[in-house]
């Protein structure tokens, strides 16, 4: 029945408004019940002849009419605006954030994953109207990564009846490898070598510069902030400067992902020291730099590392 529908559907693409000929209803347990006593009220009151009891039955029956009109129109009035997938490391978990515009409460509404239907963590910033949205997805192995196809659904707002629908969003990143490994970091070539001091401990400032996403708090420099200047961060030269090698090739493990895993130690803890590296893989151009960006390009690589060619 998936396929069937993702073939009726056909490709979801963003911003996406969910078409009542894409949205099916059935009874849940609680509906089949309420349907089974309302049955037996009806007999009840035909049998005899009591006016009120018909009266409160089809009472009832018109409650659980309106009611699935209402299930209905609360999903069929959803708009999924955007979708955006945060990077993770392995064994976590990837943050799926989605932006839409839905008459219900982010609360009301159920994530699964289709194939499984397995249910998926969610936090729900936002109330009725436009509202953030954020699934939590557990990743256990490296390399790129795409939004399995979502099972959405709603019993709101009496339960009477479950309402849902499949979306199958182009929404992709990568896991990054496991940042694992008691291997200490390389040490720094030349009179420097065995250092472990914090880039900026001991060395010359040489400038401000904006702060950007990712800069570790340490490095800002609070005192000019409070004085009413931007949000500005020490750069350092001297051990700054000096530069770490991160060779994959010299590392002694026999397995592939345990080699990955030690490179993506040392990455994550030189930049949260603000050091310099340089990555070197096998048929992989080596990468010089520091920061985040330097950061997200090498654990990318480790991402994408023998998956592309097959190796």
């Amino acid at each position: 029945m998936l396929r069937w529908a993702l073939r009726r559907q056909g490709p979801d693409t963003l911003p996406l408004r969910l078409a009542p000929r894409r949205i099916y209803i059935l009874p849940t347990r609680t509906g089949w019940v309420f349907g089974l006593l309302v049955l037996a009220m009806f007999l009840a009151g035909m049998n005899y002849g009591n006016g009120l009891a018909l009266l409160l039955t089809f009472w009832l029956a018109a409650f659980a009419l309106v009611g699935m009109i209402q299930t209905q129109r609360g999903l069929a009035g959803l708009v999924l605006l955007d979708a955006i997938a945060e990077p993770a490391f392995a064994g976590g978990e990837v943050a799926l954030a989605l932006r839409l515009q839905t008459p219900l409460a982010p609360q009301d509404l159920e994530f699964q994953e289709a194939d499984t239907r397995r249910a998926l963590a969610a936090l729900h910033p936002g109330s009725a109207g436009n509202a953030s949205l954020t699934l939590l997805f557990p990743v256990r192995r490296r390399g790129p990564w795409r939004a399995p196809v979502l099972r959405v659904a709603t019993t709101a707002p009496f339960g009477l009846f479950r309402t849902w629908t499949w979306i199958a969003l182009d929404a992709r990143t990568l896991v990054y490898p496991k940042p694992e490994g008691d291997q200490p970091l390389p040490e720094l070539p030349g009179p420097e070598a065995g250092s472990r001091r914090l880039a900026g401990s001991l060395d010359e400032l040489s400038g401000l510069r904006p702060f950007r996403e990712g800069d570790s708090p340490r490095q800002v420099a609070w005192k000019a902030y409070a004085r009413g200047a931007p949000l500005l961060v020490r750069e350092y030269q001297g051990h700054a400067a000096a530069l770490r090698e991160f060779d994959f090739s010299q590392l002694a493990q026999p397995d592939i992902e345990a080699r990955l895993s030690q490179l993506s130690r040392w990455i994550v803890d030189a930049s949260a020291d603000n050091q310099r590296w340089l990555l070197r893989l096998p048929g992989v151009a080596a990468v010089t730099g520091a920061g985040p960006e330097h950061r997200r390009e090498c654990l990318a690589q480790l991402a994408r590392f023998g998956l592309e060619t097959g190796s």
